[in-house]
């Protein structure tokens, strides 16, 4: 009988673990979700992005955020990266607002 309980117990603990972590992810890839719009709705309001440049620069934060998880070491050369591939669909006057903004958008990764 303490044999059974024991083993019992492990099993759960076992669940529990996996539970835990399993949540763990689902909630940092919600997180990354919610980054993501973040940044490109800012963007949107405030530089005035075409849906075409919405989908572009939403490609470009899920790029980043995989790039960060994946290799957490190069951030600072992702994230520049990331910032010349934003900047590169912005025409003349998007880039004047963007440049007014960039740093409250970035600092934030």
């Amino acid at each position: 009988m303490k044999a059974i309980k024991i083993n019992f117990i492990q099993v759960l603990l076992i669940v529990f673990t996996f539970v835990l972590f399993t949540n763990n992810y689902t909630f940092g890839l919600q997180q990354n979700g919610k980054k993501t719009d973040e940044i490109t709705n800012i963007l949107k309001q405030k530089v005035l992005l075409t849906s075409e440049q919405e989908s572009k620069v939403k490609e470009i934060i899920n790029e980043l955020q995989n790039k960060i998880s994946a290799n957490p070491e190069s951030k600072s050369q992702s994230i520049n990266q990331a910032q010349t591939k934003l900047e590169s669909l912005l025409d003349k006057k998007q880039k004047l607002k963007y440049d007014i903004i960039k740093n409250e958008i970035w600092k934030n990764f």
